[in-house]
C-alpha cells in the first residue's frame, strides 16, 4: 500500500520539477527577446512582454512606464547588448525574478559608448502567460 502511494507522490515531484524548468526557461527565453528588441527596435516584441501596468525604474530613478518605453525604443542607438549573467528564481508558480548584468553599447552623438548595467526584472503570470510587471536598473559604469 506504501509503495503505490510513494510512487503517486514521486511522480507528482516530477511533474512539478518539470514545470518549473518550463517556467525557467521561458523566463529566460522573454529576458533573451527583451535583450534583443533594443537593437533592433522591436517594440512589438516589448509590447508583448510588458504587462500594461509595468513600471520601470531607470538607472537615474525615472519611472517609466509600457509606453513610455515603447514610445522612446526608437530615439536610443542601441548598437548591441549581451548577457553576462542571468539567474532565475520562482519566488511562487506565478511570479519568477530574474536578476542579470549585461554588457551594452550604445551610440551617443554619433561615438560608441560601452557600458554595464544590472537588473532586476518581476514577472506574473496572468492568464497561463508570463509578463514582466517591474523592473530596476542600475549603471555600473561607462566608458
Amino acid at each position: 500500500m506504501t509503495r503505490p502511494l510513494l510512487l503517486v507522490l514521486l511522480l507528482a515531484n516530477l511533474q512539478s520539477a518539470i514545470g518549473q524548468q518550463k517556467d525557467i526557461d521561458d523566463l529566460k527565453t522573454l529576458n533573451q527577446n527583451w535583450l534583443n528588441s533594443y537593437p533592433k527596435k522591436d517594440t512589438a516584441t516589448l509590447a508583448n512582454i510588458f504587462a500594461d501596468d509595468f513600471l520601470l525604474i531607470s538607472p537615474n530613478g525615472t519611472k517609466m512606464t509600457k509606453n513610455d518605453i515603447l514610445r522612446n525604443l526608437n530615439k536610443q542607438e542601441t548598437v548591441s547588448i549581451r548577457a553576462d549573467s542571468v539567474d532565475v528564481k520562482l519566488i511562487s508558480s506565478n511570479v519568477g525574478l530574474i536578476t542579470a548584468y549585461t554588457t551594452f553599447v550604445l551610440k551617443v552623438d554619433g561615438k560608441e559608448v560601452t557600458g554595464r548595467n544590472c537588473y532586476q526584472d518581476v514577472y506574473v503570470k496572468r492568464k497561463r502567460r508570463w509578463f514582466a510587471v517591474a523592473a530596476h536598473v542600475t549603471l555600473l559604469k561607462t566608458n
